[in-house]
């Protein structure tokens, strides 16, 4: 085994201990700490069967393993990353109200002044 591989290995183990958490903290749902874990899982199996990924990735017909991986990877970014934009704009639109909502609940005071 290669240091590599074995540093890999601990940070995917801390990655799921972080996801765990948060789902004791009530911050993840269990789905998502589903597909948390099974990314992290993947993470630490993919590397010692390189050959399925070489596989896999000949049905697509793509070249090496690791191709397919980082096509993979970008997709998923792309996914979270639009989540994560859909998120902050519900929280923008849910923070513009709150400060509407206390705006007019001050100027609603001074006019009772």
């Amino acid at each position: 085994m290669e240091v590599l591989q074995i540093v890999i290995i601990i940070f995917a183990l801390f990655a799921i201990s972080r996801a765990v958490l948060r789902f004791k903290d009530n911050n993840l749902s269990k789905n998502e700490l589903m597909f948390w874990v099974a990314v992290w899982v993947a993470i630490i199996i993919l590397p010692f069967i390189p050959n399925v990924m070489t596989y896999i990735s000949s049905i697509f017909g793509i070249g090496r393993g690791i191709d397919l991986v980082i096509y993979i990877s970008i997709v998923v970014i792309f996914y979270l990353i639009f989540r994560l934009y859909v998120k902050i704009e519900a929280v923008e639109k849910q923070i513009t109200l709150v400060v509407r909502k206390l705006t007019l609940k001050e100027e609603n005071k001074k006019k009772k002044r």
